[in-house]
């Protein structure tokens, strides 16, 4: 008969291996992105739909543009009006939002989102990207060619284009390195060539600097904000918007202004957030 000494050595044997062999269980892991996203200045950046986007709940339809943005959903279509007015000399409300930055690659499609424009100014003049939509400029769209600021404590009520400093004409052109800030202004008519009106830059820094600020078209499909300078000829320029840093610039030629200011840009685009 097996001593009481064996019995216990055999249990041993038997039941370590097994203790052993039983994996240590992992821990969960925490705020994982889903597959079709990844992380980029900061920001969760999803290239595809995420699981559920594609039908809505009920209780998705009553939020905001920015809130089912924040949630990965579709941006609602824009609301459809009876009648459409041209621009007037005080320009009627039509809707409230934010201006959302995107990057765009060399083919002028979207890629990654990089912030909303700030509703603070470099040293009060020109505007800049941020991440956070609470901190955003809060805009107002009009039923002509203007964005009407809404809690900017600027004296200058227009969301507008101003000539840049070191600019030798208020003309844009291929070959030229003239840039313009996006500031806050004065308004102009629509259609007009640059004109020597207030602006947030010539507060800034003394000067005597042109603007327009009836520049805007808002795509209702895309909801993409596009801006369209005039020269002092009447001609209609390139206007392209691009960031160097955070701050926001446009040219009519990328190449010209690069090689002036060495600093590496990044071709942007706007998407107006309503809420």
């Amino acid at each position: 008969m097996p001593s009481f000494t064996k019995l216990f050595t055999l249990f041993l044997c038997t039941a370590i291996p097994t203790v052993l062999a039983t994996p240590t269980p992992k821990p969960p892991v925490l705020n994982s992105l889903p597959a079709d996203c990844t992380m980029n200045h900061g920001f969760e950046v999803c290239h595809g739909n995420r699981a559920g986007a594609s039908s809505e709940s009920l209780s998705a339809r009553g939020l905001t543009n920015a809130q089912r943005l924040a949630r990965g959903l579709p941006l609602k279509p824009p609301t459809r009006r009876a009648s459409a007015r041209r621009a007037t000399t005080s320009p009627s409300p039509v809707a409230r939002g934010y201006i959302q930055v995107v990057a765009l690659d060399r083919d002028g499609n979207s890629n990654d989102v990089l912030g909303f424009v700030s509703r603070n100014r470099y040293q009060n003049a020109q505007y800049l990207i941020q991440p956070a939509i609470d901190d955003s400029a809060l805009l107002v769209t009009s039923d002509g060619p203007y964005l009407i600021l809404d809690n900017d404590p600027s004296p200058h009520r227009f969301v507008g284009l101003v000539q840049g400093r070191e600019d030798d004409s208020s003309t844009l052109a291929e070959g030229s390195s003239n840039y313009l800030y996006l500031a806050a202004s004065d308004q102009t008519s629509s259609g007009s060539s640059p004109q020597s009106i207030g602006n947030a830059i010539n507060d800034a820094y003394s000067g005597s600097f042109t603007a327009e600020s009836a520049v805007w078209t808002l795509d209702p499909i895309t909801h993409r904000l596009a801006a369209q300078w005039t020269n002092t000829d009447s001609s209609r320029a390139p206007t392209l918007a691009f960031t160097q840093g955070s701050a926001i610039y446009f040219t009519a030629d990328l190449n010209a202004f690069q090689q002036a200011h060495s600093a590496p840009i990044q071709r942007i685009a706007f998407v107006f957030i309503t809420i």
